[in-house]
């Protein structure tokens, strides 16, 4: 950091970066609307970050922490008791932080795990969780035999689905009749995978 700069101004950018995406989208997306957003010149932007990849980057580094954070608090173990709470968890970190849930899920940051192989290597520690936990559950006979990355696949496009036509005006649920929706769903697919 530069002598010049104040301290926590990267910080400031990243979330005035978050709040642009919340607002305009990535498409609007532009590093002189953060430093306005933060009170600076893009010239000032450009000391903290080489381009706007390099922001959405550490954006999207920032998010997965957050989701991340979300998801390690869940302490449960019971499979199909975990899977809902991660669940709920994911429709409210949609709900409640869109620009992150985005950042994470959406855009193209480069920080995103690509299938199969970011999930299979353990990149995401979120999806790692969960195929471990699956797996412990069909060596238990609770659950259909059948890849446990797959099956974790099938709940996370099921979850986000339902995100994403509650997000373009799909649904005229309040919040938690909404949740409740997806926990129900959540839960007729957790009945087809047991044994």
């Amino acid at each position: 950091m530069m002598s010049t700069d104040v301290p926590g101004t990267r910080e400031i950018l990243i979330a005035g970066a978050l709040r642009e995406l919340e607002r305009k989208g990535i498409e609007n997306f532009s590093l002189r609307a953060v430093g306005a957003d933060a009170g600076l010149s893009a010239m000032a932007v450009y000391r903290h970050f080489k381009n706007k990849d390099e922001l959405l980057r550490v954006v999207g580094e920032a998010a997965f922490e957050s989701w991340r954070e979300r998801a390690l608090s869940i302490r449960e173990p019971d499979v199909r008791k975990w899977m809902r709470k991660v669940l709920r968890a994911y429709v409210e970190f949609a709900l409640d932080e869109p620009a992150r849930f985005d950042a994470c899920f959406v855009l193209r940051t480069h920080v995103e795990r690509i299938y199969p192989d970011d999930f299979r290597a353990g990149h995401s520690p979120v999806v790692s969780m969960s195929v471990e936990r699956i797996r412990r559950a069909q060596q238990e006979k609770q659950l259909i035999a059948g890849d446990p990355l797959e099956l974790t696949m099938l709940f996370w496009a099921h979850a986000h689905g339902l995100v994403m036509l509650h997000r373009s005006g799909r649904f005229s649920l309040p919040r938690e009749k909404f949740i409740a929706l997806c926990l129900r769903c959540a839960d007729r697919v957790f009945r087809g995978l047991q044994k």
